[in-house]
């Protein structure tokens, strides 16, 4: 990992963080662990999962399990992990008005851009055309797992964040209700417990990744928007949503949604 730091500066709260880079982004954890060997081995955990999705789903590793598919020719069984996320993301591009979208990059609009094969966890895009592309799930997901994998070891008090678009606060702050993030500098102030925030929007550089699936264009104006909820996938998938489609449509994508909420964090 790029940094560890165990600190007992505070008796009542002693703090491990860490940092590591994965899916072309700044992954960050602060979490409450005494035991130094312990908070290491947790962060070393962390990071071989996040690094192994990425070698299994960036279309940017040709090794990886999405980049294949992307180059095969008709059906073509896919791991379990990636199986479910390609499944996962046809109910999502139904439930944002096809706003989320992961083959917005395609040459193709054929919708649906592939099908799915249950009993084989196959997979078959719609032409050869068709680009999938994980972006705006993949950070989302492994913020998921990263929660998970804090459960399984029994920490329940946890900041995560994934490049500072996806973040995750697990519990409460340990000297505090909450964990209170700063989505900009002297901008808008969330409170999160066990709960996530993801923003999306043109970042530092005015640039986004961002596509609107209706016409292939980057989308190149408008506020950054910032959703809160429950679940950091649905969050990142929400933004990415909410981002690409025109203001008017944005209340009837989260009318499917009714436990997130979205605000605009800059003009």
């Amino acid at each position: 990992m790029e940094e560890f730091v165990h600190s007992l500066k505070n008796p009542a709260a002693p703090m491990v963080y860490s940092a590591f880079g994965a899916m072309h982004t700044r992954f960050e954890l602060l979490f409450v662990e005494k035991d130094e060997e312990r908070g290491r081995r947790i962060a070393s955990r962390i990071e071989d999962c996040v690094n192994g999705l990425e070698k299994d789903l960036s279309r940017h590793l040709p090794g990886s399990s999405l980049s294949a598919l992307n180059r095969a020719k008709g059906t073509v069984r896919v791991g379990d992990e990636l199986y479910f996320l390609l499944e996962l993301s046809e109910q999502f591009r139904a439930g944002t008005e096809g706003y989320f979208d992961i083959a917005a990059l395609s040459r193709t609009i054929a919708r649906p851009a592939y099908r799915t094969f249950p009993p084989t966890h196959s997979v078959e895009r719609a032409s050869e055309d068709i680009l999938l592309d994980l972006g705006g799930i993949g950070k989302g997901y492994a913020v998921e797992r990263i929660r998970t994998i804090l459960n399984e070891e029994g920490i329940d008090k946890a900041l995560v964040n994934a490049g500072n678009s996806s973040v995750l606060g697990v519990g409460a702050h340990p000297l505090g209700d909450e964990w209170r993030v700063e989505a900009a500098e002297g901008g808008e102030v969330f409170r999160l417990r066990d709960s996530a925030l993801s923003v999306s929007g043109r970042g530092p550089l005015g640039r986004t990744g961002i596509v609107n699936p209706r016409n292939g264009r980057p989308v190149s104006e408008g506020p950054d928007l910032a959703v809160t909820g429950r679940s950091a996938l649905v969050c990142e998938i929400l933004s990415t949503a909410l981002y690409a489609a025109p203001e008017e449509d944005r209340d009837a994508i989260m009318n499917n949604f009714e436990e997130y909420k979205y605000i605009e964090i800059n003009g």
